[in-house]
């Protein structure tokens, strides 16, 4: 059945030019292709753009739900939070690490082997996000194999002032309040955000509660900008741990572990400037930004603390031509870490400094072309529980082409370079105390496609390809063929193939449709570990397909419905790299959402899983190899919200 649905709506979507309600405005600039705003450059590969209308529109009460509902991101949920794991093209339980998240910009990915902290960013403060798949090796350094995405944040108003302030209410105790002040006089604009969000979810011990603040106050004139950037969040999240195939059968929200809970404080602040010079346009960011952790699993007489922060400086300079322009820049970052568990205490250090070129010219009317090269001095560094160092030069690089065909139509195709780091934890094994210092893992990365562009619609059709070697990946420990408790290795080479339809259609000023579709292969190529060939072998947690449709129709006299469906396909739970165990059950979910407008109210409710499907989106088989763990997730959830704008 559900392939048939499947294959019926890739027809339609051929059929039709319909595939993601992504921008607001289809001619949204993308600052990832220079990482210059307002000057976007040639890109060969298609952005997905989400704006901030449909942001408001949608039922999403963070970032990783817009990036599900509206973006055709693969996302999953292992611990109940709202800082979902992302997975661009394919990576698994890697795909944190192979996809890069930036904010205005700059990176927002751990170095740890923990997802993004995309719940601390206020929805409230954001103007769009930007998916490139398979971009950003060169501008931005490691872990952006599956491709980037950069959440730009909103600028203060143009002159006077605003406020808004919106207050959502629903099942499972599930409150989300957010503020918003921003003033303008002149040169000077300052722009506050405060976003709480708490819930109980539909687990026992899975209280949730997040506190997040948010602000940039800038200035410029005619020539030259700055701005000082600032923000700090906590969680307060307790854990409820996984639930066997019985306990789903017999109590799926009950939980084993009703004294697990975590604390996560962190904060961060940054200037930025740009000016304009003699030969084009200098900007230099400059940021700190601090996390700390404290979890305890006393179900499993476990606990952990964690301290990081990150310091970054990137100059870079953009000089116009008559044809293109050149991007010269220089990224600087030095990262610490400490961690306290029951097994000891590590510290450890990585420190990155690199250079970039990218050109992007238009020879010809018609053709656009981009050529770009990162070559990056990395160092790795523990001091406890062992010491040790490593450093790698690492490169990047990228060729791209956008050919126009027909009015309308483009050809495009791009080939280049990525790479990444192990981050600390893979570098260390909890359980044995050791300190491995993994090989870069690296990619080449190619891709294929066509798209169609009007003042209605747009579509892309497109077909990838990534190689890799040395990919940093869990493996067997101690030679037991149950991949049970394991340490991080480098692979023998790996793939990931598939592609991808997408687009969006307006076939009135009041309704846009859209649906994305993926279909991901991702399999070992060769290898034999502990004795098990792995050759051939799909990769855990990542689905065959994956199909999202979307819908938002402005109804008139303030009245309008926004829906959403997801569809996920088969994929292997985790531990089952020797592809000897069932497949994880495939689901189907279903978002509603209506709101009225009527002078400065706006007010809404919505419905997430409509059709109260009972589903996970993690599992992971157990050692024996005869039974599997998941997390459930939430049921039907109805919420209730009120908005005022003054």
């Amino acid at each position: 059945m559900h392939n048939r649905f499947v294959i019926a709506a890739c027809a339609a979507i051929l059929i039709s030019p319909c595939v993601s309600i992504a921008a607001d405005d289809p001619a949204a600039v993308v600052v990832t292709a220079t990482r210059f705003a307002g000057s976007p450059g040639p890109t060969a590969a298609g952005a997905t753009v989400i704006g901030a209308a449909a942001i408001a529109q949608s039922s999403a009460t963070s970032v990783p739900e817009i990036l599900a509902k509206l973006g055709g991101v693969h996302v999953r949920n292992s611990s109940g939070s709202n800082n979902w794991q992302i997975d661009l093209r394919g990576f698994g339980m890697s795909g944190d690490q192979n996809t890069l998240i930036l904010l205005d910009g700059r990176r927002l990915s751990e170095n740890e082997l923990t997802p993004a902290l995309l719940s601390a960013i206020p929805l409230n403060a954001i103007d769009r996000i930007e998916i490139l798949r398979g971009s950003g090796a060169v501008l931005y350094g490691g872990g952006a194999t599956a491709g980037t995405i950069n959440i730009i944040t909103r600028n203060p108003a143009s002159e006077g002032r605003l406020a808004s302030l919106r207050a959502a209410y629903g099942d499972y105790g599930t409150s989300d309040v957010r503020a918003t002040i921003e003033f303008a006089s002149g040169a000077v604009g300052v722009l506050l955000n405060a976003n709480r969000y708490v819930s109980s979810n539909y687990r026992v011990n899975n209280h949730d509660r997040e506190d997040k603040f948010d602000g940039v106050a800038r200035w410029q004139d005619a020539d030259a900008t700055a701005a000082l950037r600032f923000g700090s969040s906590r969680q307060k999240i307790r854990f409820p741990g996984a639930r066997t195939a019985a306990q789903l059968a017999s109590d799926p929200a009950g939980s084993a572990t009703q004294s697990d809970h975590g604390l996560t404080d962190t904060w961060n602040i940054g200037i930025g400037a740009t000016r304009s010079v003699g030969i084009g346009e200098l900007a230099v960011d400059i940021d700190y930004r601090n996390k700390k952790a404290d979890n305890k699993f006393p179900a499993l007489f476990s606990a952990n603390a964690t301290d990081s922060d990150t310091f970054t400086v990137s100059p870079r300079l953009r000089i116009p031509h008559r044809n293109g322009s050149l991007v010269l820049g220089i990224d600087s970052s030095r990262w610490n870490y400490s961690n306290v568990d029951l097994f000891g205490l590590a510290n450890a250090s990585q420190t990155n400094d690199a250079f970039y070129a990218q050109e992007t010219w238009t020879p010809t009317a018609g053709t656009d072309m981009a050529a770009g090269l990162r070559t990056s001095s990395h160092k790795d560094s523990f001091s406890q529980p062992a010491t040790a160092a490593r450093r790698d030069t690492l490169n990047a690089f990228e060729l791209s082409l956008r050919q126009q065909l027909l009015a309308g139509w483009d050809a495009y195709g791009k080939w280049g370079q990525s790479f990444r780091v192990a981050t600390a934890n893979e570098n260390y094994n909890v359980f044995t105390g050791a300190v491995t210092l993994l090989l870069p893992q690296k990619s080449h990365d190619g891709e294929l496609g066509v798209e169609f562009r009007n003042r209605s619609a747009r579509l892309r059709a497109s077909a990838f390809a990534s190689y890799l070697s040395n990919e940093i990946h869990l493996l067997v420990l101690n030679g037991t063929p149950t991949f049970g408790f394991g340490a991080n290795a480098n692979l023998a080479p790996t793939q990931r193939t598939g592609f991808e339809l997408d687009g969006n259609w307006h076939p009135m000023s009041s309704l846009t449709l859209g649906a994305s579709y993926r279909h991901t292969r991702s399999s070992f190529r060769s290898g034999n570990y502990e004795g098990i060939n792995l050759a051939g072998k799909e990769v855990p947690l990542v689905p065959r397909q994956l199909l999202t449709l979307n819908a938002a129709w402005r109804i008139g006299g303030g009245h309008s419905l926004a829906a959403s469906s997801r569809y996920v396909g088969a994929q292997r739970y985790d531990n089952d790299q020797i592809n000897s165990f069932a497949l994880m059950p495939t689901y189907s979910l279903v978002d509603l959402k209506y709101s009225y407008a009527t002078g400065n109210w706006n007010w809404g409710i919505s419905a997430d899983n409509l059709f109260d499907k009972r589903y996970y989106s993690y599992g992971i088989r157990n050692g024996a190899g005869t039974s599997f763990n998941a997390y459930p997730e939430l049921g039907r959830r109805v919420m209730l919200s009120a908005e005022l704008k003054l």
